[in-house]
This record gives structure tokens, C-alpha cells and sequence, in this order.
């Protein structure tokens, strides 16, 4: 079996291991986050590239089906060379009311240049590009780049200026970074920008990673929870030893009592001084039967021990008095309490009350908890038992003076071969199977215990056991 230090330094190295592990996968995985969303970003900025194309293209049909392109182009052709006659006479075709002066053709031209660029600046944004219109183009760029997220945008002028805008959050849009000129083709127009932003960028990019960081993250607590129970393992496996080696020692020291002095009392009648007379004959027998009934509760209890764990436990139950039960283990304790000074009192306000059970095994559920009680007091026993009755059952109070159970012990008392420490005491006997055997039976009657108890100050111990309706005895 491991050594403490060997199982610390194991716990250290696998633990820094293990971190290290965890540091490597959140490092990866915020490097995959940082990737995507540098994938977004350029994926934005081409769609901005798309929308813009979208826009003026939405402009061009738009101005093609307010104005026609070949009525302007005659009107041009008619201002610069003058109206088209045909000579009938002489077959010949020329320009009439063309102008001669360079001036008056330059302002003419001029004049054109104007209307012909007309098409499109003169008009207000919020007319020229309708917000729904570039609400529309923008969502369906997006959807076709896949890019499925909610946007906010802004129409803001060279001045700063917001025009429309689907959010109120003006400050937000001013500082993002996806910013686009709305008619970069526009030389005599006023400029435009288009300004997003995509709110939770690294929400979008993590929702998108769903699966693969699911993934990553159930392995991750796999490990850890490979790690904290092959550890807790360890630790467990470890107490286990000391406590097996414990009950050994404990176990070959209680055995070892009765056999010695079985052995003493047959060397002693082996004497022919010795037991010559009557009344040493029969001490020495009384001894050697007392003792060996005492190896066979040892032995008894260490095969029940075995019995239960296995669930091979087989229990006779019958119809029991409770008051019968526990008046027979006071009197087989009242004795021990007595002879020490103290005091065994019971208060029952549920007598004639039946139970379902094995009287056998019960009846040694009450002998074990007062026989704690005595070994676990220092002083005189003072030892009282409250028997209460509730619908459907009936609870049992077994209270001492005692040593008492530190808070920390408490949820331990239960568990095979534990043994609460004593301190300097290494007087009281036992292998820690008592309560352990004794929450056995009571759970198998159907019924619960629980401890109460204070260092320094006794415990209780609160049994409840379902009990038989007059009409349901046999």
C-alpha cells in the first residue's frame, strides 16, 4: 500500500498535470474563438463590399425608370449641333438653330453636365435610399454570406450627422469599425456612410462553435472527474487499510482475552490444590463458560458483520411487543449501569404497542445502543429512554451522558469497522460493527436512525420503527 507522502506527491503532480491540461484547452479554445471571429469580421467587411454594390444598383434602376437616358442624350445632341432638317430639294441633311458662339456652347454644355448629373445627388438620402430598402439589402447580403445575426446600422453624412438608423445607440455606431462609403462613384453628390455593428460578436462566434466546445468541455470534466476519483480512490483504499488494520489488532486483542483466560482456568483446574474443592471447580467452570460465551459473541458478530454486506441477511419477523423488547435489554444492561453507579430510566407513552419484526435482531439493536452508552461514559451512566408514538409508528429516544461525538465524526458513526477516537482512552473494546449492524436491522424494519450528539455533553440516538395496527396483528 502507498505511503502518505508517496500518494501527496502523486496528487501534486497528477493535479498540476491536470491543470496544465485545462490551461492548453482553454487556450486552444479561446484561440478558436478569436479565429472566428476574425472569419466574421472579414466575412462583415465583404458583405459591406456587396451591399454597397447592391445599393447603387438599387439607385441605377431606380433613376432608369424616372428618366429616360436616349430623351437626354437628344436633347444634348439638339443644344450642341441644333435641330436635324432634312433639304427635300437637295437630298442634304444639316443643323439648324446651332449656336456659333463659344461662349453661349459652353454654358450650354455646361448646363447638360448639371442635368445629367442630376440623377442622382439632388434628391434627399432618406428619398435616394429609403431606410426599409437598405434595411432589406443589408439583411439579405448577410443571410446570403451566412452571416445569420442581428445588425444595427446608420446613414450618417461627412459631418457626423445620423440621418436614420435602426437603433438609438448613436455613439455605438460612430465608433464601429465597419464603415463604408453608401455612392463612392458619386463626384458632384454629398457623401454618404453606411455605419455596423453586430452586437455579441464572440456570443455569435461561440453559438456557432456549439458543438465542437460542448464536446471539448464534457471531456474536459471527464477527465477531472477521472482524476478526483482515481484520487479520492486512493485515499479511500488508504483509510480503509488503517481502518482494517485497526479492527485486526482490535480483533486479535478481544479474541485473545477470553482464549487466555479460558486457557488460565483450565491450567488452574489442571491443579490438584487448586481444584480439589467444590467451589473452586465450579468458579473456574462458571469462568471458562462465561468466556467462551463471550468468544462466541465476538465471533457471532464479525459473521453477521459478513452476512449483511453480502445481503444474505434472512430475517424472521413476527408479531413483537415493543415493551417486551426493550424491558429485556434493560435488564440485561441494568446490571453493568448499577455496578458502576448510574441510573437507567424509561419514559413510555406508547405502550402496547406492536411491531413487525425479527425479535432476535431488534432486541440486539437496543443492547448494542445502551451498551454504548455505558462504554462511552466516563463517570456514572445516566441513561434515559423516551418512547413517543407517531401515525404510523412509534420513535424510540436513547440518550446518555457520555463523551459525546464531534460534529466532524458524526456521519461516520454508521460505516463498518469505524470507531469514533477516544483520546487517551484505550480502555473501551469493540470493532466498529455495532452501529453499523445496528443501522442495518433498523433499516430492514423499515425504519430510520439518526444521531443527535455534542462533544463533551452525551448523544442521542432517535430510532423510528413502523408499528402494527390492532387489526393487522396476526
Amino acid at each position: 500500500m502507498f505511503q502518505k507522502s508517496y500518494i501527496i506527491i502523486i496528487t501534486i503532480i497528477s493535479g498540476i498535470a491536470l491543470l496544465g491540461l485545462v490551461f492548453i484547452q482553454f487556450y486552444w479554445i479561446n484561440g478558436a474563438i478569436e479565429q472566428g471571429r476574425n472569419e466574421l469580421e472579414n466575412k462583415v467587411n465583404a458583405s459591406m463590399v456587396d451591399i454597397i454594390d447592391e445599393v447603387n444598383r438599387y439607385e441605377a434602376m431606380h433613376v432608369m425608370q424616372e428618366k429616360d437616358p436616349y430623351q437626354l442624350i437628344n436633347k444634348i445632341n439638339q443644344k450642341v449641333h441644333g435641330t436635324i432638317v432634312y433639304d427635300s430639294v437637295t437630298g442634304a441633311i444639316h443643323y439648324s438653330n446651332a449656336s456659333t458662339n463659344i461662349q453661349a456652347k459652353n454654358k450650354m454644355m455646361n448646363d447638360l453636365m448639371q442635368e445629367l448629373f442630376s440623377f442622382g445627388n439632388p434628391l434627399p438620402i432618406e428619398e435616394r435610399l429609403p431606410q426599409e430598402v437598405l434595411d432589406s439589402i443589408i439583411d439579405r447580403v448577410l443571410l446570403t454570406n451566412g452571416i445569420k445575426a442581428k445588425f444595427k446600422f446608420g446613414v450618417f453624412n461627412d459631418f457626423g450627422e445620423m440621418h436614420y438608423a435602426n437603433t438609438t445607440d448613436e455613439d455605438k455606431l460612430l465608433n464601429s469599425k465597419y464603415q463604408v462609403e453608401l455612392f463612392p462613384l458619386d463626384m458632384f453628390g454629398a457623401r454618404y456612410f453606411l455605419l455596423m455593428s453586430i452586437p455579441d460578436e464572440r456570443g455569435i462566434v461561440i453559438r456557432s462553435m456549439w458543438m465542437m466546445l460542448g464536446f471539448s468541455a464534457l471531456f474536459l470534466l471527464i477527465i477531472i472527474f477521472a482524476f478526483y476519483y482515481t484520487i479520492s480512490t486512493i485515499v479511500k483504499q488508504k483509510k480503509l487499510s488503517i481502518i482494517k488494520n485497526d479492527f485486526i489488532n482490535n480483533m486479535t486483542h478481544e479474541l485473545k482475552t477470553p482464549i487466555s483466560t479460558i486457557s488460565l482456568a483450565c491450567e488452574a483446574l489442571s491443579d490438584q490444590d487448586i481444584g480439589k474443592t467444590e467451589t473452586s471447580r465450579e468458579r473456574f467452570v462458571n469462568m471458562i463458560s462465561d468466556e467462551n460465551k463471550r468468544l462466541g459473541t465476538l465471533v457471532e458478530s464479525v459473521l453477521q458483520s459478513a452476512v449483511i454486506e453480502r445481503g444474505e441477511l434472512k430475517l424472521k419477523k413476527s408479531t413483537v411487543s415493543l415493551d417486551e423488547v426493550i424491558e429485556s435489554a434493560v435488564q440485561h444492561i441494568n446490571i453493568q449501569v448499577q455496578k458502576r453507579g448510574g441510573s437507567l430510566t424509561i419514559i413510555n407513552e406508547a405502550k402496547d404497542t406492536n411491531i413487525y419484526a425479527d425479535k432476535v435482531h431488534i432486541s440486539n439493536v437496543f443492547y448494542n445502543l445502551l451498551d454504548n452508552a455505558i462504554k462511552y461514559t466516563a463517570g456514572a451512566p445516566e441513561i434515559s429512554i423516551n418512547v413517543t408514538k407517531l401515525v404510523g409508528g412509534v420513535v424510540i429516544k436513547i440518550k446518555d451522558n457520555g463523551i459525546g461525538i464531534a460534529k466532524e465524526h458524526q456521519n461516520k458513526v454508521f460505516e463498518k469497522l469505524y470507531r469514533v477516537p477516544t483520546g487517551d482512552r484505550h480502555d473501551v473494546k469493540g470493532f466498529g460493527l455495532g452501529l453499523s449492524y445496528v443501522k442495518s436491522i433498523v433499516e430492514n424494519h423499515d425504519g430510520e436512525i439518526s444521531l443527535d450528539s455534542s462533544l463533551g455533553k452525551g448523544s442521542t440516538f432517535i430510532i423510528f420503527l413502523p408499528t402494527i395496527k390492532p387489526n393487522e396483528d396476526e
